[in-house]
């Protein structure tokens, strides 16, 4: 029997505004939006999945890159109560990667860009092999040494303690990604189209919100994408790492509220 594909995704009902669909990061689950969501609401209806792989979602079966998740989505989001013709994503990291693809195939539809550490750039030959090197890791067992970057790892050395709680229980669900849906999440990563275009015809439409002390996305690279399209929207925290919504809750939460109008 065809295994059939599943996203789970929750919904949250608003008052009012274009609903807006957030996208998690590698070894995170939607879960990773729910404390910032529930200490700073929005008014706008809210989807939250668990992307391929992750959370309550199965790896996905057959071939897997952005464009099938993000038609699946499409679909799913089609069968929510609070579904609309338009909406607005967020995303953080590899969700960032997703939602550019959603803009991509779905230009009409999709509204505005909040993306969290996430690039329009493609992986590099030096990150491609990094990323087969994880791969590697996985295959021989030792999946734990990816799982140890997710948490308080994550953040700015700063922020580390403060965060220490919070960080944990990040980590602690990152252990139920099963190994095989690492590794094809990996994949599907590492052969994600190039996103430049993409960026550079919505720039007007992308809040891009970065880290200085984030310690998978080097200041150099983000020089060079800021340069590269000053017409982003660009809000950068030099003492954050790699999860502003977590370690700038309030602030993001503002930037991003007034972006979306």
């Amino acid at each position: 029997m065809e295994k059939q594909n599943y996203i789970h995704t929750r919904f949250i009902e608003g008052k009012g505004g274009l609903p807006v669909l957030f996208l998690h990061g590698f070894l995170e689950t939607g879960e990773v939006w729910l404390k910032w969501l529930s200490d700073y609401s929005m008014e706008n209806p809210v989807f939250i999945p668990d992307l391929p792989g992750h959370g309550k979602s199965p790896v996905w079966d057959g071939p897997s890159d952005f464009s099938e998740w993000a038609g699946f989505l499409m679909k799913t989001i089609g069968h929510q109560p609070g579904h609309a013709s338009e909406f607005h994503i967020v995303g953080h990291s590899m969700g960032g990667y997703l939602a550019f693809e959603m803009a991509r195939l779905f230009p009409e539809r999709v509204k505005k860009l909040v993306l969290f550490h996430s690039s329009p750039m493609p992986d590099t030959p030096s990150r491609i092999e990094s990323r087969q090197r994880q791969i590697n890791l996985i295959e021989k067992g030792r999946r734990r040494l990816l799982i140890k970057n997710v948490g308080p790892q994550m953040f700015a050395p700063q922020n580390r303690e403060r965060l220490a709680k919070l960080g944990n229980q990040l980590n602690g669900l990152a252990h139920f990604c099963p190994a095989n849906g690492m590794i094809k999440t990996l994949w599907t990563i590492m052969n994600r189209k190039d996103f430049l275009p993409v960026m550079e015809k919505r720039c007007n439409d992308v809040l891009w919100i970065t880290g200085g002390k984030d310690p998978f996305m080097p200041m150099d690279h983000i020089t060079e994408v800021a340069e590269r399209f000053p017409g982003v929207h660009h809000e950068h925290f030099k003492d954050c790492g790699h999860a502003a919504f977590l370690e700038y809750p309030r602030e993001t939460m503002n930037v991003m509220r007034d972006f979306l109008g």
